[in-house]
C-alpha cells in the first residue's frame, strides 16, 4: 500500500513539473506579426494567333495583389498593334473591356508576328513565328497495356482502351501541344507538351485520352514555336510545384518585354474528332 502511494505521489509530481515547464515555454513565446507587402500589379498580356480563320484576340489585364490574386483588373484604352513580316499592320479594336480583336491579321505558317502594346507611358513587345501546319492523320482506339483502377464507378470502359493520335512529324525541329476536348470540355490537368527530339521526321503516335463509350473527343494538335512551348512548359512546372516543400515559384518564361506576364504566340492547328461507341471499344483486340 505504501509503495502504491509513493508511486502515485511521484507521478503527480512529474505531471505538475511537466505542466509548469510547458506553461513556462508558452509564456515565453512572442507573437510576431509578419508584414506581407502588397506586390505591385503587373501587366498580363495573353494573345494567340493560329492558322484558323480570325479574328484573334489579345487580352490585357493586371495581376492581382497577394491578398486578392483571383481578381484581375482589365486594362482598357491600350493601343495594341500586330505586324507580320509580310507587311501587314493591324491596329486591334477593343470590343470588350480589356479584350482587343484583330481586323486584318491572318495566321499563315512561316510568318513572324510582332505585338506592340502601349498602355499609359509603358510599352510591351513580343514576337512569335508560326511553325508548319502538321495534320493529324487519324485517331485510333488501342488497348492499353497498363492497368487502370477506377475509383469513381465509371463502367463505360470495361476493356481499358485508349485513344491514340497519329501524325507525320516534319523533318525540322518542332514543338507541340495536344488539347483534348471531351464533349466540348477540355481537360486542363496538364498541357500535354511534346517535342520531336526522338521522332523528328517520323510517323508519330501519342496516347491522348482514355476512351469512354458514348463520348465525343476532339483532339487538337498545336505546332508551337520554342518560346511558346517554353512558356507552357514552365507554367506547367509552376502549377505542379508544391508551395510547401518547393522553393519560391518564379514566373513562367515568356517572350514579352518590360516585365509583362503572359505570352504572345502563333501556332498552326489541326484537329480530328472521334465519337466512341460501346461496339468500337469491344472490337479492340
Amino acid at each position: 500500500m505504501e509503495i502504491r502511494i509513493k508511486m502515485r505521489f511521484k507521478n503527480t509530481v512529474r505531471f505538475v513539473l511537466s505542466f509548469v515547464t510547458l506553461m513556462g515555454i508558452w509564456g515565453c513565446q512572442k507573437v510576431i506579426n509578419v508584414d506581407l507587402n502588397e506586390a505591385s500589379p503587373q501587366m498580363v498580356i495573353e494573345g494567340l494567333i493560329n492558322d484558323a480563320p480570325g479574328p484573334y484576340t489579345v487580352t490585357i489585364s493586371k495581376s492581382g495583389s497577394y491578398f486578392n490574386q483571383s481578381v484581375l483588373e482589365m486594362v482598357s484604352g491600350a493601343q495594341v498593334i500586330i505586324n507580320d513580316n509580310n507587311g501587314t499592320t493591324d491596329t486591334l479594336k477593343e470590343l470588350i473591356s480589356g479584350v482587343y480583336f484583330t481586323r486584318k491579321t491572318r495566321g499563315v505558317p512561316g510568318r513572324t508576328y510582332t505585338l506592340k502594346v502601349i498602355s499609359g507611358d509603358q510599352e510591351y513587345d513580343g514576337s512569335s513565328t508560326m511553325f508548319s501546319h502538321v495534320n493529324i492523320d487519324f485517331l485510333m482506339l488501342v488497348k492499353s497495356d497498363s492497368q487502370r483502377f477506377d475509383f469513381g464507378g465509371d463502367n463505360k470502359n470495361h476493356t481499358n482502351v485508349d485513344i491514340h493520335c497519329f501524325f507525320r512529324d516534319p523533318a525540322e525541329k518542332n514543338f507541340y501541344r495536344i488539347k483534348v476536348f471531351r464533349n466540348d470540355t477540355i481537360n486542363n490537368d496538364n498541357y500535354r507538351l511534346f517535342d520531336d527530339q526522338y521522332t523528328n521526321g517520323q510517323e508519330t503516335e501519342l496516347r491522348v485520352a482514355n476512351a469512354t463509350a458514348g463520348d465525343t473527343f476532339r483532339v487538337e494538335l498545336l505546332s508551337l514555336d520554342q518560346a511558346t512551348y517554353e512558356y507552357y512548359r514552365t507554367l506547367e512546372d509552376l502549377l505542379h510545384t508544391n508551395p510547401i516543400f518547393g522553393s519560391t515559384p518564379a514566373n513562367p518564361n515568356n517572350n514579352l518585354s518590360n516585365g509583362a506576364l503572359g505570352y504572345f504566340g502563333a501556332c498552326a492547328v489541326s484537329y480530328k474528332t472521334i465519337i466512341v461507341t460501346e461496339a468500337m471499344i469491344n472490337s479492340v483486340k
